[in-house]
Parts: structure tokens; C-alpha cells; sequence
């Protein structure tokens, strides 16, 4: 346990690091906390034990270790308060008339990825609860189907495909019986798995160019499964001298492209509510230098999800003010 003294210099290492991105020592705290040099030397020392703060070099400047930044973000409840200026950006998405609704989520993600400084990413709302009632494939030719896809909501989906091979009715029959055994009543993300696992081991015993059929199979689940993403302030962390080694940043790069962020982003919003991983918390090399704070939304058109990518020493709690501002943006105007 902490003492309330200890909690107060805890707090103000971070956030002179946060807004300087320097070290802070015992004399500079000492003008601010109506406390003595050594006795906020020996509260360092102590915070420093327990791993909450480090040194940078052999000055008595400390910053925060990522241990620090999780009691901060945790335990040390300060509020936020959006300036008039900020409120008024915020709002101004509002009287804009919105023609799509991807249009929409990239007028809030680039708000929000300018008012944070960091890069910020919308996954668009998809339902839930969306699921499969039937799927089946046509054979219109020898090298010619239809597959259609219907799901519990009443949806239609089919598209056509050209094979490279013939195939019979027999053996479209086949693939149709293990269709209705695996696909009825699972939702999309599901289906996607047993067909990469089950299906396609019985597949392959019974049909020849099973692949074929497995290609076009993928293609219509995967376009119904596919997320909309809106990407504001992609390249914000390069002006962070947070990461200044390029190869790093390069990597940190790479994790903006669309399938690559979407696995990040779905891997870590698992829960509702707001949360915050840092650092080595995120399980990914190329992200050990940075945070992510995601948020889910509900909309009448379902469930998505908010997120801030930024340095390990971005302003937790005015980033999580303004997503759960723009949450209430997306909650309120996203409509079927």
C-alpha cells in the first residue's frame, strides 16, 4: 500500500513526464507538494522499489516505468476536463450532414486523432448476433456455382464463381450435406473456423479440387465478416520522439495496415467498458513502446469498437474523456 504523500508523487512524475517527456527530481517536486527534499527522496527511493518509477541516467530525475503507468491509470482517479475549444470541435461533426456512415466514422476518428495527437482507429458496428440459417452451393456448369448464404436475420447473400476444374452433382451434393451439418446456427466468425478445420478435412477426403470449392467458400464468408475500419492521424507516432529508431518505426507501421490492425484491435477490446494496455501488456514486439486504449460502442447498427494508439506516456485520462465523447457521438448517430 501506498501513503496518500507517496500516491501524490507517484502522480506527479507521470504527468511531468507525460507533458515534458523529461525526468523529474525530489527539489523540483518540492515546489509544487508542501513537502521537504528528503522526504520526497525517500518516497522516491520507496516507489522506486516497488518498481513504479525508474532512472533515466545518474541524476536524481525519475520517470515512470510501465508498473507506474498502470497504478496511474488504475488507482489515481483525476478527471479530465475538455476545454470549450475541444467540446466545440467535438460537436462540430455533428452539424456536418453525413452521407455514409464510413464518412462518419472517418470524421470522428481524424477528431480524435487530432485532439489526442495519436492515431486513432473506428471498427465499424456489426451485429452480433448475426447468424447463419443456411448456406448452399449451386452447380450451374461443370465449372460454374452459386453459393448462397442466408443468415437468421433474413439477409440473402450469393455470388458466382468460376472453377478450374471440373465438378458433379454428386460432389456438390456431398459438400452441401456437410454444409447443413456444420454451418446451421453458428455465427460468421464461427463458420469461418470449422470451415479451415472440419470441413475442410472431410473435404478433402471425399472430393477431388476440394480446394476450389474451399476458395469460394472463404471468399463469400470473409466478405461478409470483413470489418469497415476508419484510420485518423496514421502517421502521428512518427512525430513522437518516443520511438526514435527507425526500423522500429517501420514495425510500428506495419500494424496500421487494415487486416493487421483489425486482429490487434478485435485481440484487445475483448471486454466492454474502457480499457488500457501498456507496453509489453499488448503482447507484441513491434508495440512495446506504446499504449492502446479501446473502448466498444452499441449503435442500432450493432456493436464496434474505439481505439488510440500512442505513446506509453500519452495522457490517459484526457484520451479516455474524449473516446467516451465520441462513443456518445457514434452511440447517439449511428442509425439503420
Amino acid at each position: 500500500m501506498l501513503l496518500k504523500r507517496q500516491v501524490l508523487i507517484l502522480q506527479m512524475i507521470v504527468e511531468n513526464f507525460i507533458n515534458t517527456n523529461q525526468p523529474i527530481g525530489s527539489k523540483e517536486i518540492a515546489k509544487t507538494l508542501d513537502y521537504s527534499s528528503a522526504t520526497i527522496r525517500n518516497d522516491m527511493a520507496k516507489l522506486e522499489k516497488e518498481g513504479l518509477i525508474t532512472k533515466t541516467h545518474t541524476s536524481s530525475g525519475r520517470i515512470p516505468s510501465e508498473c507506474g503507468y498502470r497504478y496511474y491509470v488504475d488507482y489515481i482517479n483525476t478527471s479530465y476536463d475538455i476545454s470549450a475549444e475541444d467540446e466545440k470541435v467535438l460537436k462540430s461533426i455533428l452539424k456536418e450532414k453525413v452521407y455514409s456512415e464510413k464518412k462518419f466514422l472517418e470524421k470522428n476518428a481524424i477528431v480524435l486523432s487530432n485532439l489526442t495527437d495519436c492515431t486513432a482507429v473506428i471498427l465499424a458496428p456489426t451485429k452480433t448476433d448475426k447468424r447463419i440459417n443456411k448456406i448452399e452451393v449451386i452447380l450451374l456448369s461443370s465449372r460454374s456455382i452459386l453459393v448462397i448464404l442466408i443468415t437468421n436475420t433474413g439477409e440473402v447473400h450469393q455470388q458466382n464463381y468460376k472453377m478450374q476444374a471440373d465438378f458433379t452433382q454428386e460432389e456438390i451434393e456431398e459438400v452441401n450435406k456437410l454444409l447443413k451439418t456444420y454451418f446451421y446456427d453458428v455465427d460468421m466468425a464461427t463458420a469461418h473456423v470449422l470451415l479451415h478445420k472440419e470441413i475442410e478435412k472431410y473435404l478433402k477426403e471425399r472430393i477431388d479440387n476440394y480446394d476450389m470449392i474451399l476458395i469460394a467458400l472463404t471468399r463469400l464468408l470473409n466478405n461478409k465478416i470483413k470489418k469497415t475500419i476508419a484510420l485518423g492521424g496514421k502517421y502521428n507516432l512518427l512525430k513522437k520522439p518516443d520511438i526514435n529508431n527507425l526500423d522500429k518505426l517501420k514495425e510500428v507501421m506495419t500494424l496500421f495496415e487494415e487486416d493487421n490492425i483489425i486482429d490487434l484491435i478485435d485481440d484487445n477490446s475483448k471486454l466492454s467498458g474502457t480499457k488500457v494496455k501498456i507496453g509489453k501488456e499488448l503482447d507484441n514486439k513491434k508495440m512495446n513502446d506504446l499504449s492502446l486504449v479501446t473502448s466498444k460502442f452499441f449503435s442500432d447498427k450493432g456493436e464496434g469498437v474505439i481505439a488510440v494508439f500512442g505513446p506509453k506516456r500519452m495522457n490517459y485520462k484526457k484520451v479516455m474523456t474524449l473516446i467516451n465523447c465520441v462513443k456518445d457521438n457514434l452511440n447517439n448517430n449511428l442509425k439503420e
